[in-house]
């Protein structure tokens, strides 16, 4: 099989790389050439964001019967979304190629992006980092977006979160074209770490990306917790709540009520992977009563229990 790597402007050159390297080990373990690959690039240079140069072609030397896009932008660069819009062009040339020659397509952290904006996940369920998710929510609401993940897998199209998370795209990969023997064996000679589910527990708060109206709002969530709520944001705010919900519709594209839980779940998560509070206690500082109810809704938000978020940040 021949695969394709999408080099973007500023893209890692430790992911690029990994992704090489396993598909070598594959062939090592395998004693034959099973898979071969090359990197492809619309700029005159592939050049890394660490300077580290690729030799890649313009274009494929033959049919790629696997398409693996990587990305640029990281979570610092996240209000750059221009930038992702400008590869998105840039790529869909390899996209259109790939989907004709009925290619499986796999994208890496925030590839997913180049995907969306060339209409590839419309209607399908796919993963993106966690740092883009409500930028991509926003932007492409006909995909079923489910950014607490690191791998989606719809008919022949992969996403994953970000950073090495496309470690877990290309063992899904590989294991549903019928190497699961062989990459456990390369897992263990690469000393790969166990296969992860969910990117949700390494999420971290983008206080820097937020705009000033969040901004005023974010101050007065310490220690408001618990009363939290759309007449007391309005009291604070100076603004009647029919004003602040038309502002948070505006300024946010989302509901005061969805917001609180938003801020409410962040909390909830950062308390759980920083401190030694119970469960319990945790439920009630972030303005919920009842314990049932808030590890039924962190479960549907994060795709784990309270208690496994725990354990997968090392608490």
């Amino acid at each position: 099989m021949h695969f394709v790597i999408y080099l973007p402007a500023g893209f890692y050159a430790a992911i690029a790389s990994s992704v090489v390297e396993i598909l070598q080990a594959m062939n090592t373990v395998n004693e034959s050439e099973v898979f071969t690959f090359e990197f492809v690039s619309k700029h005159a240079h592939a050049v890394s964001r660490s300077a580290i140069s690729f030799n890649a072609g313009t274009k494929p030397s033959k049919k790629a019967d696997v398409l693996i896009l990587l990305a640029g932008a990281g979570a610092q660069a996240t209000p750059e979304h221009r930038l992702l819009a400008l590869e998105a062009k840039l790529a869909a040339p390899f996209i259109k190629a790939a989907q004709r020659h009925g290619a499986i397509i796999a994208a890496t952290c925030g590839a997913s992006y180049l995907l969306a904006a060339n209409g590839v996940l419309d209607g399908k369920r796919a993963t993106i980092s966690w740092w883009l998710k409500r930028e991509v929510q926003q932007r492409f609401p006909a995909v079923r977006w489910e950014p607490s993940r690191i791998v989606v897998k719809q008919e022949n199209i992969y996403t994953s979160g970000g950073g090495f998370a496309g470690l877990e795209l290309i063992s899904s990969l590989l294991t549903d074209l019928g190497f699961a023997k062989e990459l456990k064996r390369v897992r263990k000679i690469m000393v790969l770490p166990p296969a992860r589910e969910y990117q949700s527990p390494y999420e971290i708060p983008a206080t820097e990306m937020i705009g000033s109206f969040e901004k005023q709002l974010t101050k007065l969530l310490k220690d408001n917790m618990e009363i939290l709520s759309l007449d007391f944001l309005s009291r604070q705010m100076g603004m009647s709540s029919r004003t602040l919900s038309r502002k948070f519709r505006e300024e946010l594209d989302t509901s005061p009520g969805k917001w609180i839980q938003e801020k409410r779940m962040e909390i909830a998560k950062k308390l759980l992977g920083e401190t030694k509070l119970s469960i319990s206690e945790i439920c009630y500082r972030v303005g919920y009563e009842d314990l049932a109810s808030f590890s039924r809704l962190f479960s549907n938000i994060t795709g784990m229990p309270p208690g496994e978020f725990r354990r997968e940040t090392g608490r």
